[in-house]
Order: structure tokens, then sequence, then C-alpha cells
């Protein structure tokens, strides 16, 4: 080979390596930048980038105000007692913290120390799929086979859209099943009711918080799970979890997760057996009782638990369900002003701290946690959009408000709220 061939190969060998690594560079670059569920997705394929994963990046939010001056206490004192149903309380059965409002239940039965629910069949997710997987899951056990790409489709029509709430889960069973099936949520739940339901055929979906055992620096989610049985000599539930296949968990550790959630379920039915759905659940039926129970446990967690982010959290949506905004809005001050922080996903799927914030006039404090959201989530999270854009309105910024409604909306057409906001937006009204 002569001296001028080699030149050459030296120059075009130097020339892949800079390409090689120009494009290593660029890679590296849009990985980081990622959220770090999707880098993990991206590391299943590509295992040698994990060490670049992102790790858990804290989300300190800016309390309008100086908490350590405020006085919480206010918030645990119970209400007075209001008149509730009359009905046989069975709290000789149904162990629960405190008696603020008795729990009647009209149709439990003795439990068998196991049970599984057959037929159940494990569902997949796809990309973001958690909540339509799980919801595929619950509606196949009774026959019902809508396919997950079109529950997918028409709960989240935009693919990277991180979050599914149960309330748009339930309002898919009961708009797209001819009446067939039901569900209905409530909030407040306990492994006593979880275990009742399921020994009666009923399929429950919870949500709870998530630490990925194979992937630790994942940090924390919020996933969904279906719930198929439970063993209490081993003190274990059964579930299928899209994302891991049938697994179960103890008791008490999956209680803990739950409760990040403020202990909220789906109870999937046939429309037939709605009465004995009635029953099991009694005076929780009705959503009101439900919401003043919930409340009740949330105080009672938050007092023995006075510095719990999640159980002030949840003391905070407890009362935006009521529509205590004021109340509800110091209870996230507190929330988020622990030294515990809460995780940064958290907003991606609860988001009673913008409705509460907002309902109490905190603009400001609204805008603040959709930017949050906003940057964390890479715009994947309509709601963020939608609250920026409310606030936006109310305080005038008319161009800026309907920019975030629109985006929205293209985002998520079926967000009701956000089209009803941009319609209003357009007329210069306020929503």
């Amino acid at each position: 080979m002569t001296a001028v061939k080699r030149r050459w190969l030296v120059r075009l060998l130097l020339a892949a390596v800079g390409v090689a690594l120009l494009a290593s560079a660029i890679g590296i670059f849009i990985f980081q930048r990622l959220n770090v569920v999707d880098q993990d997705r991206v590391i299943r394929y590509l295992p040698f980038l994990s060490p670049l994963r992102a790790t858990e990046i804290p989300f300190r939010i800016p309390t309008p105000v100086a908490t350590a001056s405020l006085d919480f206490s206010s918030l645990l004192t119970p209400d007075a007692p209001t008149a509730t149903p009359t009905a046989t309380p069975l709290s000789a059965i149904v162990p629960i913290a405190f008696q603020a409002t008795p729990t009647p239940v009209l149709a439990w039965t003795p439990l068998p120390s196991s049970y599984r629910l057959q037929g159940a069949q494990w569902e997949p997710q796809k990309f973001n799929n958690c909540g339509p997987a799980n919801l595929v899951q619950a509606m196949r056990f009774y026959g019902w086979n809508d396919p997950q790409d079109s529950v997918a489709g028409a709960l989240k029509p935009s693919p990277p859209d991180k979050n599914v709430s149960p309330q748009e889960l339930a309002d898919y069973v009961n708009s797209r099943t001819n009446g067939y099936l039901r569900a209905i949520v409530r909030t407040g739940g306990d492994m006593r009711l979880v275990r009742q339901l399921v020994a009666n055929k009923f399929v429950v979906l919870l949500e709870t918080g998530f630490y990925d055992p194979d992937n630790p620096q994942q940090g924390w989610i919020g996933h969904y799970l279906t719930i198929i049985g439970y063993d209490d000599n081993l003190g274990r539930l059964y579930k299928l979890d899209t994302y891991k296949g049938e697994t179960n968990e103890r008791y008490e550790v999956l209680d803990e997760l739950w409760s990040h959630f403020n202990r909220i379920y789906i109870v999937v039915y046939q429309t037939s057996r709605e009465r004995e759905l009635m029953g099991i659940l009694g005076d929780h039926w009705n959503e009101d009782y439900n919401r003043r129970y919930t409340l009740d446990r949330a105080r009672e967690a938050a007092a023995l638990q006075p510095n719990n982010p999640f159980a002030w959290f949840n003391l905070g949506s407890s009362f935006t369900a009521l529509g205590r905004y004021l109340e509800a809005a110091l209870a996230f001050d507190r929330a988020f002003s622990l030294p515990e922080a809460i995780p940064f996903r958290m907003l991606w799927y609860q988001f009673t701290p913008f409705e509460a914030y907002y309902r109490s006039g905190n603009y400001q404090q609204v805008i603040t946690l959709a930017e949050l959201v906003i940057e964390s989530a890479k715009g994947a999270v309509e709601e963020a959009f939608y609250y920026r854009g409310i606030a936006k309105a109310a305080l005038g910024l008319w161009q800026e408000a309907y920019a975030d409604l629109d985006a929205a909306v293209r985002f998520n057409p079926n967000h009701s709220a956000a089209v009803h906001a941009l319609n209003l937006v357009r007329g210069g009204q306020v929503p």
C-alpha cells in the first residue's frame, strides 16, 4: 500500500470516528432530555445508556406564604356531626381508625380466607397505556372485549399523554358498553372492602404509587392495578400489573402505596348486579357520604403523621372534593412545605391543588404548578395547560390564556372543560 493510500485510509477512518462521535453526542443530548420514564424505555433496548439515566429531581413547590407562621391544626378539627341514613353499623366487623361517622354495610358476608377471580387475563400495556390496559383487563373479565388501542384512542388521543384519570376510565365504561357494564369511582377504601368486592366477583382497580424494584433510579410514578385475589394466610393481594404481569404484594405495603392516591378505587360491574354492589358499599354508594368519610380519614392520617406530605395532600384533595377550597389550599401549602418533598410526578396524575388554588383566587400559584408540570412532563399533561390557561384568563392575560387552552384542546380534544374554557376565552369571558 502506498503512502498516499495509507493517508487517505487514515483520513477516512478519522472522519468515520468523528461522525460516530457526533452522532453519539447528539443521541446522548436527546436521551438526557427525556423524562426518566421514557429514558427507561430506551434503556430496555440500549442498556449501555443506563449510567446516563436521570435521577429523580426534587419537586419543591414554592408556597405562597410563610407556612411556619400558619396554624394548620384547625384543618384537623372534625366537623360537627350531620345526620346520616339509618342503618345497622357493622363496626365490630369493619375495623376503622375512628368513629366520626359510622359506616353501615348492608350486605357483607363472611370472607373466605383466600379467593381468586377465575378467568381474569393479563393485558400488557403499550406506551403510556397503564389506565387503558387496566380497563381492558376489567371489561374483558365480564366478556366485553374492546381492544387496548381503541380504548386508548378514545381516552388519550395523543399517545404521549401521561395520565388517564379514574373518572375518565369510569366514563368510558358508562358511555361505551351499551349499558351492559357500569363503573363507579370512590375514595377512602380499605383492604377489607377490596377483599369483600373481589370475593363477590367484582373487579376493582386501584390507583397507587409505584417504585420499580428492577429500576430504583426511576423513582416514584403513579400506577393502576387490577385486583384479582387475596390470601389472608399470606397477607397478600394478587393483582394484574399491566407493566409487570401477574404479581402479588403484602397488604400493608400495597395499602401504603395506595394511600398516595387517597385510596381511590374503581369498581367495574355488570349493570344487572348494581343492587348487589350497592349492598356491599352501603352508605359509600352515596358520593357525598363517601367524600365526607374520606375527609375524616384524611384528617386522622394527617394528625397521626404530621410530617407525611401524602397525608396532607390527601387532606387537600378531600377538602377540594367537598368544595372547601380555602381549607384545601392551606392543606396543600402544608404538603408542599414539608421536608420530605412530594414526588415531582405527583401532579402528572392529581390536579386537586390546581383546582383549590384557582378556586381560592391564588392564580399565580396555579401558574407556578402548571409550569413545573409542563417542564417535567415535556408538555404531555394537557391539564397543566388547561389550568395555566384559566389562571391567565383570570389575570386578564387573554392571548396567553387562549394559547394554553388551545394547546390543551389540540392535545386532547375530549377534554370537555378545556373546550368549554376555550370557547369562553374566545368571547372575552373568564372561565
